[in-house]
């Protein structure tokens, strides 16, 4: 059963890694490929969905570390927090410690609060940050990151190449950031982008998958209505938004007429990280095929809606085989 689930973590990962690599490449990371069909980066769920499956690749990890120091400007930090305590992606204690990394090089107090808000109660125990194959990687004595440590983590120090790209690195991919570039780093930019990139919408569907409160954004996009961008549509109850898009598209892009897909990133970061959650905590240690499957079964069941959100069709009650055969060919 070793062989087993070492197999299934290595078809998971693999292509889940590639995946995150190449979204990070389209604005700016480097060391990725780049992917057959553009997709919009939705840079806060993504970035949670990286720094839990990113612990089993230091070098992804540290990418977007890097990306980070050139680019957190660009994050929302209050929808980020709201994401770590809603979805549960990632720790918490990552996240804190990502902050606190990035708070000494950016002297905003944006960091500061995200980082003393998800910092461990003094005396909790260390792990590895990083692991291979599950198992722990334990850094060199002498060698363990100051910052990383005050959050409960062993790491060897970072030492990041300053390769990456700042914004504007302007991709179709970048819709969500340019669209905060001009209009703040705001719930409305997201709107916007959403709008323009995904079509007609609702303001509970944009609510739901940006992770926003309800209530909230039906008041901006009344308030944005006002501007006379957006087309209304009544079906009963229900009003949807929308916004030509080309119209959209060309604010921002007049120079390209390349576009980029609209993703739920939201989604498919909830429904990998229930998976690899499970994949990456079963023991080896009294393991049978039966209870692999049984264990897999239930975590790909728990994971169908939002795997149906984000556009990765399963069947009612998907196998493992079925799983990694569609994840592969995404």
């Amino acid at each position: 059963m070793r062989t087993l689930l070492k197999n299934f973590r290595t078809e998971l990962s693999r292509p889940v890694l590639d995946f995150l690599w190449s979204a990070w490449s389209q604005v700016g990371v480097m060391g990725g490929s780049t992917p057959p069909q553009p997709l919009v980066v939705d840079p806060e769920p993504l970035l949670l969905l990286t720094w839990e499956c990113a612990r089993q690749d230091a070098r992804v990890f540290d990418e977007v570390l890097d990306w980070l120091v050139q680019n957190g400007r660009w994050i929302n930090v209050v929808r980020l927090s709201t994401l770590i305590e809603a979805d549960r992606v990632c720790s918490p204690a990552v996240a804190g410690a990502v902050a606190a990394f990035l708070a000494e090089r950016d002297k905003t107090p944006k960091w500061r609060k995200l980082a003393a808000k998800y910092k461990p109660k003094p005396g909790s125990p260390a792990e590895p940050l990083f692991q291979r194959q599950g198992k722990p990687l334990t850094p060199r004595q002498g060698e363990t990151d100051p910052v990383f440590l005050r959050y409960g983590w062993l790491r060897s120090s970072a030492r990041l190449r300053g390769h990456s790209q700042p914004i504007p690195g302007w991709t179709p991919a970048s819709l969500v950031l340019k669209y905060r570039a001009f209009f703040g780093v705001s719930m409305r930019a997201d709107l916007f982008a959403s709008l323009v990139a995904r079509g007609p919408a609702t303001a509970s569907a944009l609510a739901r998958d940006l992770g926003y409160s309800q209530r909230r954004v039906q008041e901006a996009l009344t308030e944005m209505q006002l501007a006379d961008q957006f087309e209304t549509r009544l079906d009963g109850n229900r009003k949807e938004y929308s916004i030509e898009p080309n119209r959209g598209w060309g604010l921002l892009f007049q120079a390209t007429p390349e576009r980029a897909a609209w993703f739920n990133w939201r989604a498919y970061g909830r429904a990998i990280s229930t998976v690899w959650r499970v994949a990456f905590t079963l023991k080896e240690a009294g393991l049978t095929q039966y209870i692999f499957e049984s264990e897999m079964a239930k975590a790909l069941q728990a994971a169908l809606p939002d795997f149906t959100a984000a556009g990765l069709r399963l069947s009612p009650r998907p196998t493992t085989r079925e799983f990694l055969d569609k994840l592969t060919r995404r």
